[in-house]
């Protein structure tokens, strides 16, 4: 049985505008976070007090091409690559299935039962049954692969094979079926990715967006035993720790990265949230919209992370915001502004921030995000309602209201020529459709030596 490794290596050879400003606390702490170096772009002003951080300088908004794609979706079975390619439309897919969290890449080779007959990846392992809970992983060991769980389960010298009812007794030895995808269109783009879980410091759930990086195992609620007979089901690691396996598996070494799955559902506290950022770089940012049924929000009907993105934004720090349907066929895509029409392309484009947020998809798009001599200019492939959001204290709420196909904002500078803002970032909002579109914000780095 070839490894997934192995097959790895085998495939790879200007109208008026309704403008506002989002009022944030003042004393939201602001610290410098410098940007990773091929997201600087333009300077605005004194290139010896500031930079800019604009992930969009390097687009060309005449010939690039725009693929529909989401860094956490489920895709367990054929049907559901059908429906999230007919109808959600995506075309560019980096599943992020998990138990195990291992990406299905090549996704034309994943097979049924693979992970239950072999799996070829290391895991977390604590073989004292006296210990209990998160402890017990930390006292566990990384014990390389491959694990033969049909061996581990019933023939080897802990097996339990006995311990489990007779209908689950039934289903061993474990046996490899057929091909999952056996349908994959042509104009279909496949990353590796996977949600990883079960750190033993945070409730947090991360994407590995182009990192081949594996955790936990097949049993996703303990049925067959393995967690209370010492096998981790999820990282059974640090955050920190899983943090940098997953950087080093990337497939592409500045493409790619790793975001922050619904931070509001997994009640992660704002500093660790900011910590995971500072780690590394390429901890790109978090999920502002996640469509899942869990997933609450606020009164204004817009994804409540949004007030978190901007909290997080107002200390200075680089945090993408990205739009995934989870395990909902319905809302939530990022759309990537790509040369060409390449995986590495499209990964590139997510470490840059090279793309926009869409709740629905309905074809509403940026036509153009151009900063030029202290002047943000933006316009639409139709009118819609245009907003720029920036950490300014203002009471006021709303400056104007049109309806238009084109906006600039005048970045605010001040007496030396320096943003008096720290990040700006564009919402639009169509109400005949109730789509709305999200730019990654441009971010104004100051006190540059």
């Amino acid at each position: 049985m070839h490894t997934r490794r192995e097959f790895v290596k085998q495939f790879i050879g200007g109208g008026a505008a309704f403008i506002s400003y989002r009022s944030i606390a003042a004393e939201s702490e602001r610290s410098r976070s410098d940007a990773p170096e091929e997201s600087i772009g333009n300077n605005t002003g004194d290139a010896s007090s500031f930079l800019v951080d604009n992930p969009y300088a390097e687009v060309d908004w005449t010939k690039t091409t725009c693929v529909t794609s989401t860094t956490h979706v489920h895709v367990e079975d054929q049907e559901k690559l059908d429906l999230y390619y007919h109808k959600f439309g995506l075309r560019h897919f980096a599943i992020s299935n998990y138990y195990p969290s291992a990406p299905a890449y090549p996704l034309k080779s994943i097979r049924y039962n693979q992970y239950k007959v072999e799996q070829d990846f290391g895991m977390i392992v604590n073989l004292d049954p006296t210990k209990t809970g998160k402890a017990r992983w930390a006292d566990g060991k990384f014990v390389e692969g491959p694990f033969r769980w049909n061996d581990i389960i019933a023939k080897g010298p802990r097996a339990w094979a006995h311990e489990l009812p007779a209908s689950l007794q039934a289903n061993l030895p474990f046996r490899l079926g057929d091909l999952i995808f056996k349908n994959v269109p042509d104009d279909v783009l496949v990353s590796p990715n996977a949600e990883h879980h079960g750190f033993l410091n945070s409730e947090l759930h991360a994407c590995a967006v182009g990192s081949l990086y594996c955790s936990g195992n097949f049993d996703a609620h303990d049925v067959y035993k393995t967690q209370e007979h010492g096998y981790a089901i999820g990282t059974g690691l640090p955050w920190e720790i899983a943090f940098k396996k997953m950087t080093d598996q990337l497939l592409y070494a500045d493409a790619g990265g790793i975001t922050i799955n619904h931070p509001i559902w997994s009640r992660l506290p704002f500093e660790d949230i900011t910590r995971m950022l500072d780690f590394d770089h390429r901890v790109l940012g978090i999920e502002v919209y996640n469509d899942g049924d869990t997933y609450t929000r606020g009164e204004d009907g817009s994804p409540i992370a949004v007030d978190l993105w901007d909290k997080i934004l107002c200390t200075g720090r680089r945090c993408l915001g990205f739009f995934v349907p989870d395990h909902s066929v319905a809302r939530g895509k990022n759309v990537l502004m790509v040369p060409a029409l390449t995986e590495y392309e499209c990964l590139k484009a997510y470490r840059k921030g090279a793309f926009i947020g869409t709740i629905i998809g309905t074809g509403l798009q940026f036509t153009r995000i151009h900063l030029e001599d202290n002047r943000l200019t933006v316009a639409l492939n139709e009118p819609a309602n245009i907003s720029f959001i920036t950490d300014a204290v203002s009471d006021k709420q709303n400056v104007a209201s049109h309806f238009a196909r084109e906006a600039d904002y005048k970045i605010p500078t001040g007496p030396d020529g320096c943003p008096t803002i720290s990040y700006v970032r564009v919402e639009v909002v169509d109400y005949t459709s109730t789509e709305q579109l999200f730019s990654q914000p441009i971010r104004f780095i100051k006190n540059v030596p």
